[in-house]
């Protein structure tokens, strides 16, 4: 939102195609960035968890169908590859809705945690903690060589409990997200709701829906870093 409120004068004065311009507009700043959190936070986590203690309250089907399959295709319009995971895309998306929506509420008003700059640490094949555990392994070997060539034996002896003693593992905990947890007690509980007012269709989505909130809210989404 801070860069679409910058740049937005400069894209538009820029001397690239239409195409590119809406593309960049449209669907990447106020589709993917504005309209979809905003619009499946509300509608999916509270709304329509909402109508299923409400008997009086029906939304159309145009509202909960046929205006997220359009937005949805029209978000994975430029990677046509992403079709086949559209579902649990979905299902995550709707869930990351609630810190996107914040975060999107931050940069469009200028709020105070819009001006911090969080660098995430990486984790993958490479990641740092691998790659100084492995020139901490090399130099390790270039300078033992050199400690035993002088040591004594009590030396070596303690050298030898060093290497026999393994280092403690660090236990991993998982973090609790509360407002994620609480959604999925509701989208759980509309569920249930649902199933006994035999609305099918609705049960299908909000247990789905439900448990994704729960795995998030539990942190059980993604690699744990001690």
């Amino acid at each position: 939102m801070q860069l679409f409120r910058l740049c937005l004068p400069s894209v538009i004065t820029s001397k690239i195609s239409i195409w590119k311009k809406a593309n960049l507009i449209f669907l990447f700043f106020l589709l993917r960035k504005l309209i979809l959190p905003f619009y499946s936070f509300t509608l999916f986590c509270i709304i329509l968890p909402l109508t299923m203690f409400i008997p009086e309250a029906e939304l159309p089907m145009w509202v909960i169908c046929y205006v997220p399959i359009i937005m949805t295709l029209l978000n994975i319009l430029p990677a046509p590859k992403a079709i086949p995971f559209i579902a649990p895309y979905l299902l995550f998306e709707n869930t990351m809705s609630v810190t996107k929506f914040n975060a999107m509420v931050s940069g469009l008003f200028q709020l105070g945690s819009s001006y911090e700059w969080i660098v995430t640490k990486k984790a993958g094949r490479s990641s740092e903690s691998d790659l100084l555990a492995v020139v901490d392994k090399d130099m390790k070997a270039l300078i033992q060589p050199q400690i035993i060539r002088g040591a004594s034996e009590s030396d070596l002896s303690e050298l030898n409990l060093l290497k026999e003693q393994k280092p403690r593992p660090v236990k991993k905990t998982n973090k609790i997200y509360r407002k994620e947890l609480a959604l999925a007690f509701l989208l759980l509980t509309a569920s249930v709701r649902s199933l006994l007012s035999a609305q099918g269709l609705h049960f299908y989505f909000l247990l789905f829906q439900g448990v994704t909130f729960l795995l998030v809210g539990l942190d059980l989404i993604g690699e744990q870093i001690s």
